[in-house]
């Protein structure tokens, strides 16, 4: 009962850590690359960056609150959902951006291995019983502020940057730039983080936890693919080495084939491994999610790695909303017809994420064909 509450509340958090991130993480590490050799330039977006997530912090504060007072859907899940905001709430002081803009990966991989370090170990050491479950959020917020502490030591001391307050001009620019990558990442949360909040309106907490360790483990392998992404972005940016790009998709598709089939074959073995035998539910919907693991590294490439570089960022944020809308209507049509379920969702999951590629794939396409356009007319335009 308690996963399928703590399943609920991190869906939750989904979209307050969307709100906080807004679209800094795509528009301040873009920023960053381009002012690299500037330092009291990437100062000034560090410092509006974080001022302006501090101000959607606090509105996600009041409207958390709210929330959870007066909707019937988070009883018994109070408490725990409140004690969630904590974690990511310290999102507001994440400076990840300026590391991928400056293609300094190292400290995003010590920072990553730190804080699973960090959150294991003390969950092994506090963590004994089923009704210490709300620990866990303040056990995360620990370990985040540890290497939050790490990451601003890095910045003014490693780096040489001197931060200090941006005026209210500059905070708000700083959010009219992220607003486009927000609208992508709101979309986005729509066939992720809705599939659970709308299955746990309708199931009780217990059924709920076999979807949310089915989800919970395909969420974690795919986040295996979001370093390759993050750091090619800024390097695209700057370099727009397309050829770089094919040469790691014909390399890792393969691997990533076979992984996916292996992980079909094994599914139950994984899942009691992972989850214990009380799980046993969640085999048949991990295995409907993973055609999303085949298809994640081609997503995230042909987004903003490549399509950022081809100058073509509205392409790359529309096609996530185009694939949202066909989610949303997806989900309306199996609620209408009453065959909306674990399984129907994942399912709708996956094809909605080819949607996706799908829409990426054919501006990619066209964006060759314009850039060969305009060599063609440059070029007449010399002669």
């Amino acid at each position: 009962m308690n996963y399928g509450i703590m399943t609920f509340a991190n869906s939750i958090m989904a979209y307050y850590q969307l709100l906080i991130d807004f679209g800094f993480l795509q528009s301040a590490t873009r920023d960053c690359s381009l002012f690299r050799e500037d330092k009291k330039k990437l100062a000034q977006i560090v410092a509006a960056s974080v001022q302006a997530k501090s101000v959607l912090g606090l509105i996600g504060i009041v409207t958390l609150i709210s929330i959870v007072s007066f909707c019937n859907v988070f009883r018994d899940r109070e408490l725990y959902t409140l004690l969630s905001y904590i974690p990511v709430l310290t999102g507001v002081f994440s400076i990840d951006f300026l590391f991928r803009g400056l293609e300094i990966m190292e400290i995003i991989t010590y920072r990553t291995i730190v804080g699973r370090v960090i959150y294991t170990i003390s969950i092994f050491l506090f963590i004994h019983k089923p009704e210490q479950y709300l620990l866990i959020p303040i056990i995360s917020a620990f370990g985040e502020i540890i290497i939050l502490i790490w990451a601003w030591y890095y910045a003014k001391q490693v780096i040489g940057l001197k931060i200090s307050f941006v005026s209210i001009g500059e905070t708000l620019s700083a959010l009219k730039d992220s607003a486009m990558f927000f609208l992508s990442r709101i979309a986005s949360t729509i066939y992720t983080s809705t599939n659970t909040v709308l299955l746990g309106a309708i199931y009780g907490n217990a059924e709920l936890a076999q979807f949310g360790v089915a989800n919970a483990l395909i969420v974690n392998i795919r986040s295996i693919f979001s370093p390759i992404a993050d750091s090619l972005y800024p390097y695209m940016v700057k370099n727009k080495n397309y050829k770089l790009i094919k040469g790691i998709l014909w390399v890792l598709m393969p691997i990533i084939l076979l992984g996916t089939i292996s992980l079909f074959i094994l599914a139950d073995s994984i899942i009691f491994l992972l989850s214990g035998h009380n799980y046993k539910d969640a085999i048949p919907i991990f295995r409907a999610f993973l055609p999303l693991i085949f298809i994640t590294l081609p997503i995230y490439l042909l987004g903003f790695p490549v399509l950022g570089a081809m100058d073509k960022l509205k392409e790359a944020n529309f096609s996530v909303v185009y694939a949202a809308i066909f989610h949303i209507s997806g989900l309306i049509i199996l609620f209408q017809i009453d065959r909306i379920n674990f399984i129907s969702v994942a399912f709708l999951s996956c094809v909605s994420e080819a949607v996706m590629l799908l829409l990426r794939i054919i501006y990619v396409i066209k964006g060759r064909y314009d850039k060969n356009d305009r060599n063609i007319d440059t070029h007449l335009a010399k002669n």
